[in-house]
Parts: C-alpha cells; sequence; structure tokens
C-alpha cells in the first residue's frame, strides 16, 4: 500500500510533509495523535513545551522526498 491507496494522510506538524497514520511515527498530547515523518521531527515536537506551536519549516527537513 503507498499514501496515495491509504486513507488516514495527515500532515507532520513540524515540517508538514504529508505522512501516512498507519506507518508514521507517532506522539500523544492532550489526548490527540501527532504524526511525523522522521524522529527528527518528532524529536522537536517532544521538545516543545506544551501550549507552545513548535517552530517548523516548510517541507521536509530530514531529506526524505
Amino acid at each position: 500500500m503507498n499514501m496515495k491507496d491509504s486513507k488516514l494522510v495527515t500532515k507532520d506538524p513540524i515540517c508538514g510533509m504529508t505522512v501516512d497514520e498507519a506507518t508514521a511515527l507517532s506522539a500523544e498530547r492532550d489526548g490527540k495523535m501527532f504524526y511525523f515523518c522522521c524522529d527528527h521531527c518528532r524529536q522537536t515536537f517532544l521538545s516543545t513545551p506544551d501550549g507552545s506551536e513548535p517552530k517548523g519549516k516548510s517541507g521536509c527537513c530530514c531529506g526524505k522526498s
């Protein structure tokens, strides 16, 4: 299955890359799940204090395409 076939796609809150919820890394905050393209984005999210907006950039930050 590829992301075009998946019904559960979302954007990485750090870099904005589209990710498949079924295969992406994830983290929970305030009862909501967030999904990430790579561990770098996940760790950036986890290091951001609750209630703050993560400082991300547009496009993939880790070289994935």
